[in-house]
């Protein structure tokens, strides 16, 4: 049977062999879950998906729901003993890009193909749901953080043109974060384009103040030319 992709980046999507399965919303909820939380008790299933319905009543939901799949998108999901998965060869394109922050977190593999699994749309977007809202804050943390790293390290390789991408990605995600705004400063500053740099500084300071009512760290202020042209170091 040719394998099943979920894309969970974004717009929900379902697809075999390139061909697109259009599932009515609560069987993509079904799907998602899933592939974010992988095997799952039907109960605990079943209380994420229908939290306000009795058990009896989410659970006779669930039935119906694994019973359509079945018939929509066969071979999606198995069923192990009181426990719902994702089939083997079932794979979501969250679980691919996870692994590749997981490279480069642990600094096993960085390369340009780094660059197009990082700069992606965020977790099923538009989609509220308490355990869509968790898992999208902890993958955006996680790829935040290695958006960030894997900039520094392109500006140590010299790859100016992939870092100042990576860092643009990483402050467009979170305009409000000083490591973000810190590694954009570091790139332009090794580009030699210091006068970005510290219009960079600036607009950040302004946005901070503005929301929040903050300034930023001194060591953010440290990053920029001084008087004789001394950089403090980051």
């Amino acid at each position: 049977m040719d394998e099943l992709r979920l894309r969970l980046l974004g717009c929900f999507a379902c697809e075999r062999a390139g061909v697109q399965i259009d599932l009515p919303l609560g069987l993509q909820r079904l799907a998602a879950f899933l592939a974010l939380r992988g095997i799952s008790h039907r109960c605990l299933v079943a209380g994420a998906l229908w939290p306000e319905v009795p058990e009896t009543q989410a659970l006779a939901s669930l039935r119906t729901s694994v019973w359509r799949m079945n018939r929509l998108a066969s071979g999606l999901l198995e069923i192990v003993g009181d426990a719902l998965r994702l089939a083997p060869d079932a794979h979501a394109d969250s679980e691919a890009q996870e692994s590749v922050v997981d490279d480069v977190l642990s600094r096993r593999y960085v390369d340009d193909s780094t660059l197009a699994a990082l700069c992606r749309p965020e977790l099923l977007a538009g989609w509220y749901d308490d355990w869509v809202v968790f898992e999208r804050e902890r993958l955006s943390q996680l790829r935040l953080h290695a958006l960030e790293l894997a900039a520094r390290l392109f500006v140590d390789r010299g790859r100016l043109d992939v870092a100042l991408r990576l860092a643009l990605e990483a402050v467009r995600a979170e305009p409000l974060r000083e490591t973000a705004n810190e590694v954009l400063i570091a790139v332009y500053i090794a580009e030699g384009n210091t006068s970005d740099a510290i219009q960079r500084y600036h607009l950040y300071r302004d946005l901070l103040w503005r929301e929040l009512e903050l300034e930023p760290s001194p060591r953010l202020g440290g990053l920029l030319p001084r008087r004789g042209g001394v950089l403090t170091p980051m």
